[in-house]
């Protein structure tokens, strides 16, 4: 049994958080604070948690600072943020994320109907990941797909296309764990990288435009949220917009522009990996060098298996001991579609490798 800390300002979220996590036969809410100060002082205390839940504004001390002192007292409990969809909030869980927070949810619209559903199995789900339960273990349902039994790298014959020679693209697909593991690899591509990279991150909207600032400001590499209609260029790093599909859309001449869109959630994702990388089933790129980091479920794995049928296709995936999820790298490694597998550390610069820089 996996004893819980839920800290927010809100007595109302207080209890409906521990009545979600106490009808889980496997965790219990070991204990609830008002503010960070109470946090800390019941964590200092002796008193043991395996998860703490955490609200970004609270009086006296808020999450933020809340997890700034637990690294200064070296306290180590996996935790995950729990905060309103607000905008304004954006920056703020980013740098959560940076603090060692492992993941995030946004709290309900309401304590009934669909919304709280969604908001029970999304809570129950990064608990169980970050407390390293088995998700199959409880009744809740997974948003993201499970990871599939290996498939070949090419089921298909080879498609014929029309390939621009020297273009090439790079693309990331991340999930939980991901803003903070994207530290790690995208501050080190060189200003001058000679192509575009885009990444898939799983996230609502809100929160991708923040952590696409963030890692601008951590880089030498032009940083910034994809945006509906504009124009893929090279030397610039696109992350997809949250809470939309992402894809590649061929205009007359040539070039190519997002399609930030509002088609429906694949496995409960959007943006989804695979619909991006189905969208280059037609393109005219030489070669396409992927990286997939860490996270839950299988997302990434059918489409770069379905776009090696096409192009020249390099897989980089992160090794499992430096991942916070070893499900998305473990798919392409057991599909037979990575290439390399390599530490968090060595991302950047395999990349840069496969892709001839």
């Amino acid at each position: 049994m996996k004893k819980v800390l839920v800290i927010d300002d809100s007595a109302l979220m207080r209890r409906v958080i521990s009545d979600i996590i106490n009808q889980d036969e496997n965790l219990t809410v070991g204990g609830t604070a008002n503010n960070g100060i109470t946090a800390l002082e019941s964590l200092k205390s002796g008193e043991r948690y395996d998860i703490l839940l955490i609200d970004i504004k609270m009086p006296k001390m808020d999450g933020i600072t809340l997890l700034r002192e637990m690294n200064a007292a070296h306290i180590r409990i996996p935790s995950i943020i729990v905060s309103s969809i607000a905008s304004e909030t954006g920056e703020e869980t980013i740098e959560a994320l940076e603090l060692g927070a492992l993941d995030f949810i946004k709290k309900p619209i309401s304590s009934i109907g669909e919304h709280f559903n969604e908001f029970r199995e999304d809570l129950l789900q990064k608990v169980y990941i970050a407390a390293g339960i088995d998700v199959t273990r409880s009744s809740i349902h997974p948003k993201e797909e499970p990871v599939k039994k290996p498939v070949s790298a090419t089921p298909f014959p080879r498609r014929s296309h029309t390939a621009k020679k020297g273009s090439k693209l790079v693309v990331i697909a991340s999930s939980t764990g991901g803003p903070k593991a994207l530290q790690s690899v995208v501050p080190f591509f060189p200003a001058d990288f000679p192509y575009p990279i885009v990444i898939v991150q799983h996230m609502p909207a809100g929160f991708t435009k923040s952590l696409a600032q963030r890692l601008d400001e951590m880089s030498p590499i032009r940083v910034k949220e994809a945006e509906d209609g504009e124009e893929l260029k090279a030397g610039n790093v696109y992350i997809a917009m949250g809470g939309k599909q992402c894809e590649l859309v061929c205009k007359p001449g040539g070039a190519y522009v997002f399609s930030e869109n509002d088609k429906p959630p694949r496995g409960g994702l959007r943006p989804c990996a695979d619909i991006f990388f189905e969208s280059l089933v037609d393109a005219s790129f030489e070669e396409i060098i992927c990286g997939v980091l860490t996270g839950m479920g299988a997302d990434g794995c059918s489409g770069i298996s379905l776009i090696r049928n096409t192009f020249n296709v390099k897989c980089v995936a992160q090794n499992e001991d430096t991942c916070v999820v070893y499900g998305m790298p473990r798919s392409v490694v057991e599909a037979g579609v990575a290439d390399k597998v390599v530490p968090l550390d060595g991302v950047t610069a395999m990349l840069i490798k496969e892709a001839g820089v």
